[in-house]
């Protein structure tokens, strides 16, 4: 029982990066017809649209938030996130993309001891210079040629960390059902207007690519939080990994991009210390409150 247990947890953190991987790669596949913008539009609308049943299925209690200006101040971060991450992706290669989003819960630790007042120990220190030391691996200043995308990427995983700090607070008086529910209601009238300056019309073929990626977004979330209801945050926190694994073979066999070595050491170095916080942090609450380590595509 407990074996087949530690199987279907494992498939399921798996399958959450490869559903998130798969999202990604419909931007990246959208990004050489249409502005970001209007893709942040359609991603928004579809995954509006997909989660309304869930809503409904839940006596629309997902309506009632007890925070509506803390929504809408996270929402209104996550609109420069987004527009940060979907550009990035669309100018870089989506395997090293992919690694330098690992850097969201490294510059989320650093918010929260600004923002939320935590402590950080020289534990957590070391490993947040062993994730920056890997970022500069994976970026080589002088070594290779600065790229725009590179820049778009570190700017929206750090603004996705404050995004984070706002879910924190949240989570403490809303559901996750909710969350998501208003960060979509809020951002999609947003990314509607903004998508009037740049608008194009869609092809068929471009509308069944946002609804793949709508219901990507959607299984990713509930297949990661399903392995976090089963499992405790140390066991599938590691197996997040496999997302640059599928960015890889997705960069190699669809983008026809080569793996880069350096960005595979960079990636692994950051990662490794993005684990060890998050098994520092499960420790010294062990018997506490769990933490929570929310991915991407729960979020977008």
């Amino acid at each position: 029982m407990i074996r087949n247990k530690f199987l279907y947890v494992t498939l399921l953190a798996i399958s959450a990066t490869l559903f998130g991987s798969s999202m990604g790669a419909g931007v990246k596949l959208l990004s050489d017809d249409l502005h970001p913008i209007i893709i942040c539009f359609y991603r928004c609308l579809m995954g509006l649209i997909l989660i309304i049943p869930f809503v409904a299925l839940n006596n629309f209690k997902a309506l009632k938030s007890n925070n509506t200006k803390l929504q809408l101040i996270r929402a209104s971060i996550n609109i420069i996130s987004m527009i940060c991450w979907f550009s990035a992706i669309g100018i870089m290669h989506f395997e090293k993309a992919t690694a330098l989003g690992f850097t969201t819960p490294l510059f989320t630790t650093i918010l929260a001891v600004i923002v939320l007042g935590e402590v950080i120990r020289f534990h957590r220190t070391a490993a947040l210079i062993l994730g920056f030391i890997g970022i500069i691996i994976i970026i080589r200043p002088g070594y290779v040629p600065f790229e725009y995308g590179t820049l778009l990427m570190l700017a929206a995983s750090l603004s996705f960390s404050f995004v984070l700090i706002f879910v924190k607070k949240l989570s403490a008086t809303d559901s996750s059902l909710t969350i998501i529910f208003y960060h979509l209601l809020y951002m999609t009238p947003v990314f509607f207007i903004l998508s009037l300056f740049y608008w194009e019309s869609v092809s068929f073929n471009q509308l069944i690519i946002f609804v793949f990626m709508g219901a990507s977004g959607l299984l990713s979330h509930w297949c990661l939080a399903q392995a976090f209801k089963l499992s405790d945050t140390t066991f599938v926190m590691p197996l997040q990994f496999t997302k640059l694994i599928w960015a890889s073979l997705i960069g190699l066999f669809i983008f026809a991009e080569q793996p880069d070595i350096w960005t595979w050491v960079g990636g692994v170095i950051i990662f490794i210390s993005v684990v060890y916080i998050t098994y520092r942090e499960a420790f010294k609450k062990k018997g506490t409150q769990k933490p929570i380590q929310v991915d991407r595509a729960i979020i977008n």
